[in-house]
This record gives C-alpha cells, structure tokens and sequence, in this order.
C-alpha cells in the first residue's frame, strides 16, 4: 500500500512594520494590504506608500486628489514602470510621438527601458494606482530619498 507524503507550505507572511515592504526570505510570500504599506507622503491631496520594495521589484500604491500633476516626462534606462489603476482614471504621455492615453479602474500602462511617460490625473475625483518598477533600479531608495529629504541618484 503506498503512502503519501505531506509536504507542509509555510502560510504567507504578513508584513511586520518593519519589514513592511522587503520580503526578508526570497522563498516567503509577503501580504500587504494596501493600507498598510511603508508611508512616503501622506497629504490632504496626496498619498504615496511603499508595499514592497525588492531588488527585483517594487510596488507602491498612491492616491492622488482630481487635477494633480503625478509625475512629468522622464525616462528610466534599466527598468520597466508599469501601472495598474485601482480607482478613478489617469492620463499618460507615452512614448516618442507623446500619445496622450487615460486609463480607467482596471487598467494597465506599461512603459519599458527608454520610453519617456508622464502621468497625471485629469479627472474630477480621486484615482489611486499601484506602480510597479521591475527590476526595482533604485526606485525604492530615490522613494525615501524624498520622503526624508535626501537626495538620491
């Protein structure tokens, strides 16, 4: 009669506050409600947190007010800023030819190594969106460069 061998899986993680945003085991799963993410900036009309920030990838959330400038036209040479939209809508300026493209809840945007994007939100209410920077290329620490006021390259 054979028998079975159990393999048990060790439960993902919950983020403690310290290590909020960083998966400490590469073999762990890490939970983070968006809630609950490292804060970056927290303002009446802004919102910026960090959920997880790993070599290969870091994720924040934010949420910007109606009429908020996000971000201006910039590139980035080694890594990917993708978007997915959680709420409300977001205009992007993607690419060489500046094509102009809003993107509503449950929307994806994608710029690769090298295409210059902006974003802003030009709706009348509220939009809150994940980034995603893949691999990470120094985004989480240009992050908290700006929330402690440090300049970083």
């Amino acid at each position: 009669m054979a028998t079975r061998t159990e393999t048990r899986r060790r439960p993902p993680q919950r983020a403690d506050d310290e290590e909020r945003s960083k998966a400490a085991n590469s073999d762990v799963g890490v939970i983070v409600p968006i809630t609950d993410g490292e804060a970056i900036l927290r303002r009446e009309r802004r919102e910026i947190s960090i959920l997880v920030a790993r070599e290969e990838v870091t994720i924040t959330h934010a949420r910007y007010a109606a009429g908020e400038q996000v971000a201006g036209p910039h590139v980035h040479h080694e890594h990917t800023d993708a978007f997915y939209v959680l709420e409300g809508e977001l205009t992007f300026v993607i690419g060489r030819e500046a094509e102009t493209v809003t993107v509503s809840s449950g929307g994806f945007v994608a710029a690769p190594p090298g295409v210059a994007h902006s974003f802003r939100n030009d709706s009348d209410g509220p939009a809150s969106w994940l980034t995603i920077h893949t691999p990470d290329g120094g985004f989480a620490a240009f992050m908290r460069g700006v929330r402690d006021g440090v300049k970083v390259e």
